[in-house]
């Protein structure tokens, strides 16, 4: 399904009261306002490995405690669990975050490709260090 701004829902759109989120109902959460934690705009490469051993790449558009999004040429269906490596910089300096997440939900952005949430599984001691200062 389409609306005016060029942005594609696949999977299950957000249903209900702004700001009601259908993850409680079992659903994908698609709704801005439904985040459990605020995202930050953050800068970067991002570097994705399937467990089916597809690799990707694409560019970090935002983070928060939780995840993290990003725009890649494909899309992930939701629930697809990847090895995660998103090249940042921090004061200056570069930075990787290592993880594993689950990508929630894809969105088509007309001409620029596939914006993919993804909610992290585990995150790396290190890297838990450089999303909380990215995040100050």
């Amino acid at each position: 399904m389409s609306n005016t701004d060029g942005i594609i829902f696949l999977g299950r759109e957000p249903r209900g009261a702004p700001g009601v989120s259908d993850a409680a109902k079992g659903g994908i959460a698609v709704d801005r306002d439904a985040r459990a934690a605020p995202r930050k705009p953050v800068a970067g490469r991002v570097r994705l490995t399937t467990e089916s051993k597809v690799k990707r790449a694409g560019r970090l558009i935002d983070l928060s405690a939780n995840g993290f999004c990003a725009m890649l040429d494909d899309p992930l269906t939701p629930g697809v669990v990847c090895l995660v490596d998103c090249d940042v910089s921090l004061r200056g300096q570069p930075r990787i975050i290592s993880a594993v997440a689950r990508s929630v939900h894809s969105v088509l952005v007309s001409g620029k490709g596939y914006r993919v949430g993804f909610q992290f599984t585990s995150v790396s001691d290190g890297s838990i260090a450089v999303v909380n200062a990215l995040l100050a």
